[in-house]
């Protein structure tokens, strides 16, 4: 794919998760029709994107998809983006961990097209922070400490340890992604230091395409990932040992991730998880070692990798395992409630339904029955 010479671009940003992808994407979102205006066709709302990553991952049995769901999804969006005379973009942070083979298959039905890759990162200690707890959102049930070793053990060959090196290893996720594209092509967006305005995070992903899109509005602060703190998510850790995996994908996501956790325990307010002060010293060499790998890679930089290199915090915090048990039994106590009134409410909406349904039929019978008799 290095020799295209077509007007036609595409920006594909494949992750890494956990670094401000779900804000880039309601960014995106939002100027849906300024970005249109301006010839920036933005492929495949979040569903769609979703379940062509799932295609080209192969992944649908751990989502809890059939094959027939999302077989062609992928293909659908490289249409879209072929069929566009100007810039295009695709946003999906599942992409990250694709294989060497993934990508070079996703890429194919993309020939013609000048294929931009993204990859934007963040210091690997709200990484480690932010990937622990989206984790535990997603049905696993390790305390920190563990997801801490299988984080910063190099000889760690277990299943997980695995499956986050394929998503979250930086020169990892670029070396597969890149070995089909000149290195101008492929863009590390590095997310600023903690306290930087949202802002400075949009202008550098978005001038890739187009100053003028960099001056269009971000989303705000709310439409970021949904963040829990560390007792919230200590508590949703133990109802997953209490589910069991009795609650497979996708209800598993509908009603543990999206309602009960970042609708009901988001709401409360313990601190965010924060890496303990001794594992900076680990997660600064590993760091370190990426950004040299990074540097001398030939990738496009906005921003400064040196902001890919965490600072310890300077506010103390407790280990995330450490939770006031006391406490946490009072927001379990308030999310059950919760829990128990959106029970309440879908059972009235059910009875509403169910009403509503009994006199359609009697009006259904009663027009057949005129209707018999006209005849």
């Amino acid at each position: 794919m290095t020799g295209t010479s077509s007007s036609r671009r595409l920006f594909l940003h494949v992750g890494v998760p956990k670094s401000g992808t779900t804000f880039l994407q309601a960014s995106l979102a939002r100027n849906h029709d300024a970005l249109q205006a301006a010839g920036v066709l933005d492929v495949g709302n979040r569903r769609e994107t979703f379940l062509a990553a799932v295609d080209v991952r192969g992944t649908h049995d751990a989502w809890g998809r059939n094959r027939e769901d999302v077989a062609g999804a992928w293909a659908k969006l490289c249409k879209r983006a072929r069929r566009h005379d100007g810039t295009s973009v695709i946003s999906q942070e599942l992409l990250a961990a694709a294989s060497a083979d993934q990508v070079t298959d996703a890429l194919a039905p993309l020939r013609g097209v000048e294929v931009h890759v993204i990859v934007t990162a963040r210091d690997l200690a709200r990484q480690a922070a932010a990937e622990w707890q989206e984790g535990i959102k997603h049905g696993r049930c390790m305390r920190f400490e563990q997801f801490r070793r299988h984080m910063t053990a190099v000889d760690t060959e277990t299943d997980y340890a695995q499956k986050l090196r394929a998503a979250q290893e930086l020169p990892g996720v670029l070396g597969r992604w890149s070995a089909h594209l000149p290195r101008e092509r492929v863009h590390i967006v590095c997310c600023p230091r903690p306290g930087s305005p949202p802002e400075m995070l949009w202008r550098r992903f978005a001038g890739l395409l187009g100053d003028h899109v960099a001056d269009l509005p971000c989303a705000g602060r709310e439409h970021a990932n949904a963040s829990l703190g560390s007792l919230e998510t200590d508590l949703l850790r133990r109802v997953n040992l209490a589910l069991d995996k009795r609650l497979p994908q996708p209800d598993y996501g509908q009603i543990v991730k999206q309602l009960y956790a970042q609708r009901l325990l988001a709401t409360s307010s313990s601190p965010r998880p924060v890496v303990p002060e001794g594992m900076y010293d680990d997660l600064r060499i590993i760091s370190q070692r990426w950004v040299k790998e990074l540097a001398d890679g030939g990738y496009t930089v906005h921003g400064d990798l040196d902001e890919l290199v965490p600072e310890p915090s300077r506010v103390p915090a407790p280990h995330p395992d450490d939770v006031d048990v006391e406490r946490q039994v009072d927001v379990a106590a308030r999310a059950t409630a919760e829990l128990l009134l959106e029970l309440q409410r879908n059972r009235a909406r059910i009875a509403q339904l169910e009403h509503q349904h009994t006199k359609l039929e009697k009006r259904r019978k009663k027009l057949k029955r005129k209707l018999s008799r006209s005849g």
